[in-house]
C-alpha cells in the first residue's frame, strides 16, 4: 500500500484516472438510456380458449383444468391464473421475475404445439398472446375535434389510421395501437319481410357473399413461349358492385342484394364511446365545450431503447403531421409522455445532485478551508464518472433509483477523501519531514480503517441484490451503484487525494503542538468517569428499548413503499353486468362532472366499453381485458407538480371521498393510482380457498363474508369480490322434432339468430386507398332486433337432402320449406353463468380492497384478531396496537373454507421485502463482525465498534414518531401519516456501514495511542480530540447529501432514516463507544 501511494504521488497515474473517469461519465450521461423507474421484467402469456356451447362449469372441468396441468409443466412458471366463463376461458401464465421473455414464450409454444393432441376436444379455437412490460405505451396521443359536426369520431379514426402508419416507421417503436372511434364498415341491413317475399333467408345472403367475393389462381398457361397466370373469380371493388350482387334465383327471377337489404358505407355501429374533456385548469378548457370526440394512439418502445429518444421522435413526428395532414379543426393532446416524465425526473435529480455536491463542498470549505474543499470536491465527479461508466457497461439505465443511489452515496464517497485530507493536513502541521513522507505517513495511519470501513459499507449493500420477487429489480441499481461508488472513493482516497493534496495544500514551515480540544475539555470528563459512564450506558439502553417498541404500538406505521406523486390517475367504473353502453357512459359523465371541480385535474379521457391504454399497473391487473358495455375507464392528466397544492396520493383520498355516494346499487367506482415499485392486483387481496368437498358457491359466499368484514373496517375502501351479478339470458330452445321434419339443422337456426342480432362478417371489400380491408357485416337493423319477438319472425330454410319423401319405391329430396323461428322453438329466460377463478390449479375467490391512510399490516392484524369471535368490544382504530389488535366486528368463515393474505396484494411483497432486507441486514452485521474480528483480533473490540449500529434506532424511530405527531394531518377525513418503508430500511442498512466507519477509526486511534504507552483515559481523550472534526464532517456531509432526497415522496423515508440515524449515532458514538471502551479496559489493560 505504501508503495502504491508513493507511486501515485510521483507519477501521472492519478491525473490519467481523473481524465478517464470524467470522460466516461460524460459519455455515460449521453448514451445511457433514461427511464423514470427501473423496468421490472415479468413475462406473461395469455392463453385465450373458445369452447362454444359449454357452461362455465363444463369449461372448467373439461378444458381449463387440463390446460392448467399442461402449462404447469413449463419451466420458470411462477403462477397460473384462469378465468372460466360460459363457452370461453382465459389462462394466464406468469413467469418468475427476470425470466427471459423469448425463452418463456418459446417454452410455452413448444409445450402447447407439441401436445396438441392433449388439447381437450371441446376447444374450437385457441390463441397465445404474450404480454410484457414493453407493451406498456410510453406515449399516448389523442386526436380531438373542436367541430364534432364536421369531424366526429369516425373521421378521427380514419386520420388516426394514417398517422399510426407514419408512427410505425419510427425506429425503436414497438406496438402502435388505436383506441376509440368507429372504423369504416360496409353494413348490410337486411329486411326480413323482403327476404320472405322473395323466399330467401339470411343464410342465403351469407352464402352468396362468401361465394361471390373470391378470387383465386388456377395455374399457368404457356402460349407463344410466354407463361401467363390463370385467375378465376373476382373481388368486389366498389359498393355499387356489391349492391348488384345476385343472392338468389327463384322461379327464374334474379334477386339482387339491394332489393332485400340496405347497404350502408360508413361508420360501424358504436360498440364503445371515447371522448375528451378539458377542465378550466387546461388552456384548451377555456375555449372548448365539454365531451369532445376523441381517438387515442398509444405507442410503446422496444426493449432496451431510450424512452426519452423514442418519445421525442414520436412527438416531433406528430407535430410535423399535425401541420401537414390534419385539418385546423383537429388537434393533438398528449395525455401521457413517459419519455418527458423520465427526462424531467432525471434532470431534476441531476440538478438536486449538483446542489447536494455544492452544499457538501461549501460545508467542507467552511470547516477545512478552500484548498481542502477543492481536493474533496474533485473526488466527487471522478467517483461518479467511474460509477456511471460502469452502469452503462453493465446495462443499467439512468432512473430514479440509480440517481438516488448516487445521491445517497455522496455522503459515503466523500468520507474517505475527508478522512484522508484531514489526516494529511494534521500530519503536515504536526510532523516534520519531507511532504511526501508526511502524506504517505498520514495515509498509512488510516489505511486499515479506510479499507475496513469500505468493506463494511459494501457488505451492507451487496445483499440488497438478492431481494426476491418484483422488488429485486427495483432495488438492483441501489445494490450496484452504492458499493461501486464507495469502492471507487476508496481508490480515489489512496491515489488521487494524496496527489491533489501534494499539489494544493500549503507546506507548513513551523510545527504546531497538539493542544487540548473541545472533546477533552467537555466530553472526556463524562466518558472517563466510571459512575457517569455507567449511567450514560443505562440511559442509552433505555432509549433503545423504547425506540424499538414504537412500531409494535403502531406509533410508527410500517408499509412497503409510500405513494409517488404522479401526473396520471385512473378511474375504473364497473356497472352491473347487463348495463347498456349508454348507461355506463352516463355514469362516467356523472363521475367526470365531480372530478372537473378539482383544480389539479387538467384533462379527462373517457373510455367506455373499451379498455384505456394500459400502464404497468394495468398490465398486472389485466385492465387491458376490460372490454364490455358495462365497463369504463377515465384517464386523468394532472397539472404540473409545481402548481398543485396536494400530491397525487392526497388527490386520490379527496376523490374517493367525493365519489363514494355514486357507488351504489352494485356500481363500483375505484380511484386507481400507480403504486411505487411492484404493481399488485390491489393493496389488500384476500384469497379464499376451500376443501375438495366444498362447492364453488360456498367459496363465493365466503368472499361475501370477508367483503362485509372489510367494509366495516375503518378507512378500507373500494371493496370488491369480483363476483359479478348474473346477467339476464335468453336461450332459444329448438324443438328438434319439428326442425327435423322441416329439414332444418340446429346450426342454421343458431347462425340465423347470431347474424340477425350480433351480426356476422361475411367478407371484406378491398379498396386501394384504404389502409385496411373493409368488413362486410350482415345484420338486422337495430329497430328490428330490440326484442326476442322480432327474432322469432325470421325464417330458416330447410337443407337439401335432409328430409326425404318416398317416390316409386325410392326416396327423393323433400322440398325446402321456409319456416319461421317461432314455429321451431321458443326463447326461455335465465341467468348467465358466473365466472370461475383458479390460481395454481385450485379454485379461488378474491376479495380486493384499497386503504385510505392506514397500512395493510394494521388492517390484516385487526381482521384476524376479530375472526372467530361473536362478541367484540368496539375500540377506536387509533387506539389499537399489534399487542392488542382488533375491535371492529366479529366474523367467521363458512366451514371448509380458508383465507390467506399471501396472494396478489401488497402484503405478500411487504413480507418478502422486509424478510429479505432483514436477512440482508443480519448478513451484513455478521460479515462486518467477522471482518472486524479478523482485523482487530478481539471479539470485545469488534462488538464495541459495532455497538454504534443499534444506536441509530434511537434516532430513527422517535424521529418518525415525532413527524407523525406534529405533521400528519388528515386529508378528506383519511389519515396521511409518514410511513416507515422499505426505503427507510435501506437507510438503516446504509447507516450500519456509515457509523461503523466512525467507530472503527475512533477505536483504531485509541488503540494506536495505547500502543504508544498512553493510559486508557489519555488514549480516549486524544482519539476524541483528533477524530471529532472528521467524524462531525462526515456526519455533516452525509446529512446534507440526504436533505435533498426529502423532497422525493418515495425515497424521503430513506433520507429521514439516515438523517435521524446519523444525528443520534454520531452523538452517541462520541459518547457510548469511548465510555464502553473505558469501562472495559480501564484498570485491566486487557479485554474482558
Amino acid at each position: 500500500m505504501e508503495r502504491l501511494i508513493r507511486s501515485g504521488l510521483s507519477s501521472a497515474i492519478p491525473a490519467i484516472i481523473a481524465i478517464i473517469a470524467l470522460v466516461s461519465g460524460v459519455i455515460a450521461l449521453l448514451l445511457t438510456p433514461r427511464e423514470e423507474e427501473p423496468q421490472i421484467v415479468v413475462p406473461m402469456v395469455d392463453l385465450l380458449i373458445e369452447a362454444p356451447g359449454l357452461s362455465a362449469k363444463q369449461v372448467e372441468r373439461q378444458i381449463t383444468t387440463p390446460v392448467e396441468k399442461l402449462v404447469a409443466q413449463i419451466s420458470g412458471v411462477e403462477h397460473i391464473y384462469s378465468t372460466t366463463r360460459t363457452g370461453a376461458a382465459t389462462v394466464t401464465i406468469r413467469f418468475h421475475v427476470g425470466e427471459d421473455r423469448e425463452d418463456a414464450l418459446l417454452n410455452t409454444y413448444n409445450k402447447l404445439y407439441s401436445n396438441q393432441e392433449r388439447i381437450p376436444t371441446g376447444v374450437s379455437n385457441w390463441s397465445v398472446k404474450p404480454v410484457e412490460v414493453d407493451d406498456v405505451p410510453i406515449v399516448i396521443l389523442t386526436l380531438w375535434s373542436d367541430t364534432p359536426q364536421l369531424y366526429g369520431d369516425y373521421e378521427l379514426r380514419r386520420m388516426a389510421n394514417e398517422i399510426s402508419t407514419e408512427l410505425k416507421a419510427i425506429p425503436r417503436t414497438n406496438r402502435v395501437n388505436i383506441i376509440g372511434g368507429r372504423p369504416r364498415m360496409i353494413q348490410i341491413l337486411f329486411d326480413p319481410e323482403a327476404l320472405f317475399a322473395r323466399q330467401t333467408t339470411p343464410i342465403d345472403l351469407i352464402t352468396a357473399l362468401q361465394l361471390s367475393n373470391k378470387l383465386q389462381q388456377a395455374g399457368t398457361i404457356t402460349s407463344n413461349n410466354a407463361v401467363s397466370v390463370i385467375e378465376s373469380g373476382d373481388h368486389f371493388n366498389t359498393v355499387a358492385e356489391l349492391k348488384q350482387m345476385v343472392v338468389n334465383v327463384v322461379n327464374g327471377e334474379t334477386i339482387y342484394l339491394h332489393e332485400v337489404a340496405e347497404i350502408i358505407d360508413g361508420p360501424a355501429p358504436p360498440t364503445h364511446y371515447t371522448w375528451l374533456d378539458f377542465t378550466p385548469s387546461n388552456p384548451e378548457g377555456q375555449a372548448t365545450a365539454q365531451k369532445q370526440p376523441m381517438v387515442a394512439i398509444s405507442i410503446a418502445k422496444q426493449t432496451g431503447t431510450n424512452a426519452v429518444w423514442v418519445a421525442d421522435e414520436v412527438t416531433g413526428r406528430i407535430a410535423d403531421l399535425a401541420q401537414t395532414i390534419l385539418p385546423p379543426e383537429v388537434h393533438v393532446e398528449v395525455i401521457r409522455n413517459y419519455g418527458n416524465t423520465a427526462n424531467e425526473k432525471v434532470n431534476d435529480l441531476v440538478g438536486s445532485l449538483a446542489i447536494a455536491i455544492a452544499t457538501v463542498i461549501v460545508f467542507i470549505g467552511i470547516f477545512l478551508g478552500v484548498r481542502h474543499a477543492i481536493v474533496v470536491g474533485l473526488a466527487v465527479p471522478i467517483c461518479y464518472g467511474i460509477t456511471l461508466g460502469l452502469d452503462l457497461m453493465f446495462g443499467y439505465t439512468i432512473n430514479r433509483v440509480t440517481l438516488f443511489a448516487l445521491i445517497l452515496s455522496l455522503g459515503l464517497l466523500v468520507d474517505d477523501p475527508i478522512t484522508g485530507i484531514d489526516n494529511i493536513s494534521r500530519y503536515i502541521k504536526q510532523k516534520s519531514g519531507v511532504m511526501m513522507d508526511q502524506i504517505v505517513g498520514a495515509m498509512m495511519e488510516i489505511r486499515t480503517a479506510l479499507l475496513m470501513s469500505t468493506v463494511t459499507i459494501v457488505m451492507a449493500f451487496v445483499p440488497l441484490a438478492y431481494i426476491t420477487g418484483m422488488m429485486g429489480p427495483y432495488m438492483a441499481p441501489m445494490a450496484f451503484n452504492v458499493p461501486v461508488s464507495v469502492i471507487t472513493s476508496t481508490i480515489v482516497a489512496f491515489l488521487v487525494t494524496p496527489w491533489l493534496a501534494s499539489k494544493l495544500l500549503p507546506r507548513e514551515t513551523t510545527i504546531q503542538v497538539n493542544q487540548p480540544g473541545i472533546y477533552s475539555r467537555y466530553v472526556a470528563p463524562l466518558v472517563t468517569d466510571r459512575k457517569l459512564a455507567k449511567r450514560l450506558l443505562f440511559v442509552v439502553f433505555l432509549l433503545f428499548a423504547v425506540s424499538v417498541s414504537l412500531p409494535a404500538f403502531r406509533l410508527v406505521p410500517l408499509k412497503l413503499l409510500p405513494f409517488d406523486n404522479k401526473d396520471e390517475l385512473q378511474i375504473v367504473i364497473d356497472m352491473p353486468e347487463g348495463s347498456s353502453l349508454e348507461q355506463t357512459a352516463a355514469m362516467a359523465t356523472r363521475v367526470g362532472a365531480r372530478l372537473r371541480q378539482m383544480p389539479e385535474i387538467k384533462t379527462l379521457a373517457y373510455f367506455v366499453g373499451t379498455p384505456s391504454p394500459m400502464d404497468f399497473n394495468g398490465l398486472i391487473r389485466h385492465y387491458y381485458q376490460r372490454q364490455a358495455p358495462h365497463l369504463a375507464d377515465i384517464r386523468l392528466t394532472l397539472i404540473e407538480k409545481s402548481r398543485r397544492a396536494d400530491q397525487s396520493h392526497q388527490l386520490v383520498l379527496r376523490m374517493r371521498e367525493s365519489l363514494k355516494d355514486l357507488a351504489v346499487d352494485d356500481i363500483k367506482i375505484r380511484v386507481v393510482e400507480v403504486p411505487p415499485g411492484p404493481p399488485v392486483l390491489s393493496t389488500l387481496v384476500a384469497e379464499i380457498y376451500a376443501d375438495d368437498t366444498i362447492d364453488y358457491d360456498t367459496q363465493r359466499n365466503a368472499a361475501g363474508v370477508v367483503a362485509q368484514r372489510l367494509e366495516a373496517e375503518p378507512h378500507v375502501v373500494d371493496v370488491d369480490t369480483l363476483n359479478e351479478v348474473p346477467a339476464n339470458r335468453w336461450r332459444f330452445v329448438t324443438d328438434k322434432e319439428k326442425a327435423a321434419l322441416s329439414g332444418i339443422a340446429t346450426t342454421d337456426i343458431s347462425t340465423t339468430i347470431a347474424t340477425a342480432n350480433q351480426g356476422i362478417t361475411a367478407g371484406f371489400l378491398n379498396l386501394p386507398r384504404e389502409s385496411n380491408p373493409l368488413p362486410i357485416n350482415l345484420r338486422l337493423t337495430e329497430a328490428d332486433r330490440n326484442r326476442t319477438a322480432d327474432l322469432l319472425n325470421l325464417y330458416v330454410k330447410g337443407r337439401p337432402g335432409f328430409a326425404k319423401t318416398s317416390v316409386n319405391l325410392g326416396l327423393d329430396d323433400a322440398p325446402q320449406p321456409l319456416v319461421a323461428l317461432s314455429e321451431l322453438g321458443r326463447f326461455e329466460p335465465g341467468k348467465s353463468d358466473l365466472p370461475i377463478y383458479h390460481k395454481d390449479l385450485q379454485p379461488v375467490t378474491y376479495v380486493t380492497a384499497e386503504i385510505s391512510g392506514r397500512t395493510p399490516a394494521e388492517v390484516i392484524a385487526d381482521i384476524h384478531a376479530d375472526q372467530g369471535k361473536d362478541d367484540v368490544s368496539p375500540s377506536d382504530w387509533q387506539s389499537r396496537t399489534y399487542v392488542s389488535p382488533g375491535g371492529t366486528k366479529g366474523w367467521e368463515l363458512p366451514e371448509g373454507t380458508r383465507l390467506t393474505w399471501g396472494g396478489e396484494g401488497e402484503w405478500r411483497i411487504t413480507l418478502r421485502v422486509f424478510r429479505d432486507m432483514g436477512l440482508a441486514f443480519a448478513f451484513a452485521l455478521t460479515v462486518i463482525y467477522v471482518v472486524l474480528r479478523f482485523q482487530v483480533g478481539s471479539a470485545t473490540i469488534a462488538l464495541l465498534i459495532m455497538s454504534s449500529i443499534p444506536l441509530t434506532f434511537v434516532g430513527i424511530m422517535p424521529g418518525f414518531y415525532l413527524l407523525n405527531l406534529f405533521t400528519a394531518d388528515p386529508i378528506a377525513g383519511a389519515p396521511d401519516p409518514m410511513l416507515f418503508t422499505a426505503t427507510a430500511m435501506i437507510g438503516m442498512i446504509a447507516l450500519a456501514g456509515i457509523v461503523v466507519r466512525n467507530s472503527l477509526i475512533l477505536v483504531e486511534f485509541i488503540t494506536q495511542a495505547r500502543e504508544r504507552g498512553e493510559s486508557v483515559v489519555d488514549a480516549v481523550t486524544q482519539a476524541g480530540d483528533i477524530r471529532l472534526r472528521p467524524i462531525l464532517l462526515t456526519a455533516g456531509t452525509t446529512l446534507l447529501g440526504n436533505i435533498i432526497i426529502i423532497l422525493d415522496p418515495i425515497f424521503n423515508g430513506l433520507a429521514l432514516a439516515i438523517i435521524f440515524g446519523i444525528v443520534s449515532s454520531t452523538l452517541f458514538t462520541l459518547l457510548v463507544v469511548p465510555a464502553a471502551y473505558f469501562l472495559i479496559f480501564d484498570n485491566t489493560g486487557d479485554p474482558l
